[in-house]
Order: C-alpha cells, then sequence, then structure tokens
C-alpha cells in the first residue's frame, strides 16, 4: 500500500513548520526521515497519521484521496504512528496501555477479561522480541521498555504503514537491535515504514530510502546507498561539520573536588560506590541499563537515601531529603525524560525555564526579570521558539531538551547532573548542547554525565567511570584514551 504526499504546508502561528514538502513511501520500504530538531520531521509524520491537518498539499493512500481527520480514522485506513514522546499511562497495566483505546474489545457483560487481554498483548510484545512480560509492575520498567510498549500499542493496530518518531531514543542496545530487526521482519511482510531518527548508524542499517528536511522545506532525497553520512550531515545543517563534534578538553590542573561519594550503598542500586567530581571538570558515567548510573545521579538528587556511606558537596556533609533540596544548594539535574520529569509541556518556554528558581521583587514574581533571564538562556542555547511566552508542547524535541537545560542554567549551579543530555537530539544540537555544557565545565562548573551514547562519553568526559551492578568497575583517568571496546569490556 502506497502513500503520497504532495505540496504540504504547514504553519503553527508565524512558524512555517512545513512548506512545500512531498514524499512517497512505497510498500516493503524502509524509509528514513533526517533533519535537524525543528525541520519539521515530527510534524510531517503527524500529519501523515491524522494528528495534524496540513494547510495545503494532498495525500493518496493506495490510488485514494487520503485525508484522515484524526489518528483513529487513519488507524482505521492501515496508519499508525509511535509518537516521540512517552504516553504511557503508569497507573494502567502492561496489557491496558497495549490495547487502551480498545479495552472494550475484551469485555464481557461489562468486564474485562484479564486473561484475554493479557495473552493478546503478550503476544504483539512477542512479535517483535520485546522481552516484556505483560505480568510487569510498570513501576519496575524502563524508558525504553515503556517505548516497546507503545510500538506494541501500535502494531496491536495491525498497519500496513507504520511511522516511528524517534522510537529508539529511549531503547538500550539490546532493545535498539530488537527494534532494528523487528522493522526488517515488518518489512519483509510488506508493511511500509517511515521512521525519524538521529543515528545515522539505525538509518544506513535498515532504511532503504532516506528524506532530508532543513528548515520546514527539502534539502534532499536519496537511497541510503547512494549518500554518505557526511553529505547527510552537511545538507542536514547546511555546512560540513566533519570533525567539530566535540569542543577541546580541558587542559588545566584540577580544582577543588565539588562533590564527594563516599562508599555509599543503596539495597539493589548502588553497592560502596566511591567517586569525585572536581569543579571545571566532565565525569562521565558509562554501564548498562539497571548497572547505577542513573540511580547514581537520583542518590545526588535526594530520590534515594544512601543506607551506607556519605556525600559531601563544597568539603560539607550532603544528605538532601527531596529533590527541592538539592536544587536549592545549587545541583541542577537533567533527568532523562524531559517531558515526563524535566518540564511541563503545556506550560510557556519562559515558565519552565524559571522554574526551579523564581526571580522575586519584593516578595512577588517578576515577570520583566523572568521574561530577560528566559530571553537571554533562550539565545545562549539557540532556542527555536518565537517568543519565551510560547508553549513547550509545541516546540520540537531539540529544543524541548534546551529548554530543560535552561532551566538548569537559571539557578547557578554548582554541580549539574545529566541524564542523557542529547537522547533525541539531532547533529546540529548536539554540537551545540557539547559546546554549552563544555564552556561551563571551563567556567567552573562540575558536572555529572550519564549517558548511553558511548562517543559522546569519548569525547565529552574528562575522566569515565563504567559501572556494572552497582558498583564502579573501573574509572579512566584523563590522560587514558579509552575506545568502546576497551569501555565495553568493563561494562558487561
Amino acid at each position: 500500500m502506497t502513500l503520497v504526499a504532495e505540496h504540504i504546508n504547514k504553519r503553527f502561528g508565524n512558524t512555517v513548520a512545513l512548506r512545500d514538502v512531498s514524499i512517497a513511501l512505497a510498500p516493503n520500504e524502509v524509509h528514513a526521515l533526517v533533519g535537524e530538531n525543528g525541520a519539521g520531521k515530527s510534524t510531517l509524520l503527524k500529519i501523515l497519521a491524522g494528528a495534524e491537518q496540513p494547510d495545503d498539499g494532498a495525500m493518496r493512500l493506495a490510488d485514494g484521496r487520503y485525508a484522515p481527520r484524526d489518528t483513529r480514522e487513519a488507524e482505521r485506513r492501515g496508519v499508525a504512528l509511535v509518537h516521540q514522546e512517552i504516553t504511557i499511562n503508569p497507573s494502567l497495566t502492561v496489557a491496558e496501555n497495549v490495547f487502551i483505546d480498545r479495552l472494550g474489545h475484551f469485555a464481557r457483560y461489562g468486564l474485562v477479561q484479564r486473561k484475554s487481554l493479557e495473552r493478546a498483548a503478550q503476544q504483539v510484545l512477542d512479535s517483535f522480541d520485546a522481552g516484556i512480560q505483560v505480568s510487569s509492575a510498570l513501576g519496575r520498567l524502563d524508558l525504553g521498555q515503556w517505548k516497546c510498549i507503545e510500538i506494541a500499542r501500535a502494531l496491536s493496530h495491525e498497519p500496513r504503514i507504520l511511522f516511528l518518531d524517534e522510537a529508539t531514543a529511549f531503547l538500550g542496545h539490546r532493545e535498539v537491535d530488537a527494534l532494528l530487526k523487528a522493522i526488517h521482519t515488518l518489512k519483509e511482510r510488506g508493511l511500509s515504514i517511515a521512521f525519524v531518527s538521529h543515528h545515522l548508524s539505525e538509518v544506513t542499517e535498515v532504511a532503504d530510502r532516506l528524506t532530508i528536511l532543513k528548515d520546514g522545506g527539502l534539502a534532499g532525497s536519496s537511497s541510503v546507498a547512494a549518500i554518505t553520512p557526511a553529505e547527510i550531515h552537511a545538507r542536514m545543517v547546511g555546512r560540513d561539520i566533519s570533525g567539530r563534534l566535540f569542543p577541546p578538553k580541558a587542559q588545566r590542573p584540577p580544582a577543588p573536588v565539588v562533590l564527594s561519594v563516599q562508599g555509599v550503598s543503596v539495597a539493589g542500586r548502588l553497592d560502596d560506590v566511591r567517586l569525585d567530581v572536581h569543579g571545571g571538570e566532565i565525569v562521565g558515567i558509562a554501564g548498562l541499563k539497571g548497572s547505577g548510573g542513573e540511580a547514581l545521579l537520583e542518590l545526588v538528587m535526594g530520590v534515594l537515601a544512601p543506607q551506607r556511606g556519605w556525600l559531601a558537596l563544597n568539603a560539607r556533609a550532603y544528605a538532601p531529603k527531596r529533590p527541592e533540596a538539592a536544587w536549592r544548594a545549587g545541583v541542577a539535574y537533567l533527568p532523562g525524560d524531559r517531558t515526563g520529569e524535566g518540564l511541563i509541556a503545556d506550560f510557556s518556554v519562559l515558565d519552565n525555564v524559571v522554574m526551579a528558581r523564581p526571580p522575586r521583587r519584593v516578595g512577588l514574581f517578576d515577570r520583566p526579570e523572568a521574561h530577560r533571564n528566559a530571553s537571554d538562556l533562550s539565545a545562549r542555547l539557540r532556542i527555536k521558539a518565537a517568543h519565551p511566552d510560547i508553549a513547550c508542547r509545541t516546540l520540537s524535541g531539540g529544543n524541548l531538551q534546551k529548554v530543560v537545560l535552561a532551566k538548569c542554567l537559571h539557578v547557578g549551579p554548582r554541580l549539574l547532573l545529566l541524564n542523557n543530555p542529547t537522547r533525541g537530539v539531532d547533529i546540529g544540537a548536539r554540537i551545540e548542547i557539547y559546546r554549552v555544557i563544555r564552556t561551563l565545565a571551563d567556567e567552573g562548573i562540575a558536572v555529572l554525565l550519564v549517558s548511553d551514547d558511548l562517543p559522546e562519553l569519548i569525547g565529552l568526559a574528562d575522566r569515565l567511570a563504567v559501572m556494572r551492578a552497582g558498583r564502579v568497575e573501573h574509572i579512566f583517568a584523563a590522560e587514558d584514551t579509552p575506545d568502546e571496546t576497551t569501555i565495553v569490556r568493563f561494562m558487561t
């Protein structure tokens, strides 16, 4: 079943999201959409899936007119979308989340038949090797597993065309491999698959064709075999960025210790962790999911309490009881789930930026000062927003990530905690975020960076700690130059 969109235009107020974009998706084909954050990729997928309506243009599905009024109509026509941001309802079960809009199909005499619901959900999850049991408690699953549940939800509609908007952004290595294998399998079944990814290794592995968007317009379309990654990057950002991904590392003697973690243990999460982070230093944390990196960040933020050991901040005992206390102490945190933990999507850019430390004048909220602060940080981070009062839900994923980073910078932190700061972020925005992180370190801020991206850790961190089973397995010194193979050896 072929889907064709021609001359699509879409505006949001004064912002041009799409400008005269045409695309054709063929059966038995994987089509990648690439481009910087804000280029229009997500908007295009939403229009094709009925979540947004185009201002101009026309679409055809299997040679018939196609103009879905919403996603349900698109699903009835065989088109399904997996959104970029997490949409899981944690108060429901795994099976209920898979069939969240069709629970009535499993009802009898007004009651949901739990066994048939769970059997159907498990079958969908197993169809692409998600590795998730419907009996699992959602609270014990990580973000990558939540994303797999969303993919299962889309597949449960038995679509002929499937859209994946940054579906791998929250996945671990095993989950990414499973999803890419599932894409191969679905393609062999005759499905047409379009997906957005900022990881060109994924594009080159599974895509047959790609379309490049820049500033809402077409910047190129090609078979994957006929274009190099360097050419893709250049068309995405409009310039050659080869060799300039990471800024130079610090070349200076170590400053005093800002954060000291000494012999800390938390049952099932951390085991006798010892680590220091100096001012002006970026310390990276590598490890498989559940190895302890995220738990360490939660500990420093006051989400977890140590059962043994102690922490110090600027040579003083540090034991925050909750995140608010950590923020007040000058510790800023960029979480792994930007929309679930980092910001409030319906609030404005301004409100989110100043949320952790609102400026006040004679005890009242100082809106002019907040506007100046939000404008200054938006300019510094190059946030693409028409004005600070615009709602965050209108921004692209990369710009949302920059808003969360701006919130961190607004408090003037002494210690910055980063959990996958470039997750779901394009190459151009990555360069900008890396530049800001290095600049902050050069200004004396201590940075603790947890990332699933090993090249990011190698390129950005001054020292690199590898965690496994809650313990610090090895620390690479500043003068070391580890490669991915060496790091993985300590991870597994």
